[in-house]
C-alpha cells in the first residue's frame, strides 16, 4: 500500500510518478501482485489524474493489478468526471480495497 499525502500536481507530479513506479515494479513478480495506492488528499489536479492513468498502463504492461483508494467524495467526482474510473479500480475505502484483494 502506498499512502500519497498531498496534492498531485504539476510541480511533484514526476516525483509521485517516480516512487509509485518504483513501487509497482517492486510488486512485479511477488505472489499478490498488487498495489494499492491511497489518495488521501482530498484535491486531485489533472496531473495526478495523468500519473494514475500512466501507472495503470504500466501495471496493465507487467501484470500488476492497481487499485486506487479515493477517500474524498471530491476526489472521486474528479475521476468520474475524467473518466478516468472507467479504466481504474478505485474504492471509497481502503478496507474495501484490501477486501478486494482477497
Amino acid at each position: 500500500m502506498v499512502g500519497v499525502d498531498e496534492i498531485i500536481d504539476i510541480a511533484n507530479a514526476e516525483h509521485i510518478r517516480a516512487s509509485l513506479v518504483r513501487q509497482l515494479l517492486r510488486a512485479r513478480g511477488q505472489e499478490a501482485s498488487t498495489v494499492v495506492v491511497d489518495l488521501r488528499d482530498p484535491c486531485l489536479t489533472s496531473a495526478g489524474v495523468d500519473v494514475l492513468e500512466d501507472l495503470r498502463d504500466l501495471a496493465d504492461s507487467v501484470t500488476v493489478r492497481l487499485l486506487v483508494v479515493a477517500p474524498h467524495p471530491l476526489t472521486r467526482r474528479v475521476l468520474r468526471l475524467t473518466a478516468a474510473d472507467r479504466h481504474l479500480e478505485v474504492h471509497p475505502r481502503l478496507t474495501e480495497a484490501l477486501r478486494a484483494i482477497r
